[in-house]
């Protein structure tokens, strides 16, 4: 493991603010992700990237195991160890299989998500790490099995956004949940 190259240091006098968002995190997640603590070195970025989470955590459309499946896989591609460790744990207490989740990394299609998910996310994958090749038959393909331009939209904003806590986390060294303890 890496030895981080920023510690997760709130601003003087910003500590309690950062602090009681970790806390509602943790409240939710039942631990404090390390992109959350080095993201408290910016309480501005925290507070939105919480409430960024928090959207996604009640969506009424997009699955847990869908978006956990849309971080893995574009992480892996990305090489983020530390977001492809935490998904892995969060989708087997969900009831999917090791074997499973790295088969999918091979080929994306052989995901275990229902087939109405998976379409979706061979889209998102798509759009994320082969943006131009998209064509608007690949948007049909995802009509047709019921999914709308918000869920599209929404599903690769979600995707893109932790496309991005997976660069900064490679940047600066936080591969394994624990790198600040």
């Amino acid at each position: 493991m890496n030895t981080p190259l920023m510690k997760p240091i709130p601003p003087k006098g910003e500590e309690e603010t950062v602090n009681n968002m970790l806390a509602s995190a943790e409240e939710i997640m039942g631990f404090i992700p390390d992109p959350l603590q080095l993201m408290g070195v910016s309480p501005p970025i925290l507070g939105e990237f919480t409430e960024f989470l928090g959207q996604y955590e009640s969506h009424p459309r997009l699955s847990s195991n869908l978006l956990a499946m849309m971080r893995y896989l574009v992480a892996a591609k990305n090489e983020c160890s530390y977001c492809v460790t935490t998904s892995e744990g969060m989708m087997i207490e969900n009831g999917m299989e090791l074997d499973d989740l790295r088969k999918a990394q091979e080929d994306p299609s052989t995901t275990p998500l229902p087939e109405k998910e998976k379409i979706l996310l061979l889209l998102i994958l798509k759009i994320v790490l082969n943006s131009d090749k998209v064509e608007h038959t690949d948007l049909e393909v995802a009509y047709k099995k019921g999914w709308t331009d918000r869920d599209i939209y929404e599903a690769a904003n979600y995707t893109v956004r932790n496309f991005a806590v997976d660069l900064l986390l490679k940047a600066f060294k936080v591969d394994a949940q624990g790198a600040f303890d």
